[in-house]
């Protein structure tokens, strides 16, 4: 159920165009990428309400003295269109990812 993974599952707040075109479980699953999924793996779906497609790729892993953070890559397919964003997030203390 999205709705009780929502809550367990913090999501992150992407800049961008493509930042406006994700829902909350875009936000979600990008903020499940960047807190479970190894550096070069790419975590990819496609909304269905949306029909839009996003592929998360986090680049590299930092700790600070705040918690972690990671550089990412957004490839989005978005109304036929590809886009791309390159980015740095880091993990709030509410579990949320954050963009730098």
């Amino acid at each position: 159920n999205a709705a009780i993974m929502a809550g367990t599952m913090a999501g992150a707040a992407v800049g961008g165009s493509i930042g406006r075109t994700m829902d909350d479980v875009d936000r979600m699953k990008t903020g499940q990428t960047l807190e479970a999924v190894r550096t070069g793996v790419p975590s990819t779906w496609r909304n269905p309400d949306t029909g839009y497609q996003y592929s998360v790729t986090p680049t590299r892993t930092t700790m600070t003295a705040a918690g972690p953070c990671r550089d990412y890559t957004i490839n989005a397919l978005i109304d036929g269109r590809q886009e791309t964003l390159h980015g740095t997030a880091c993990r709030q203390p509410d579990g949320t990812w954050r963009p730098q």
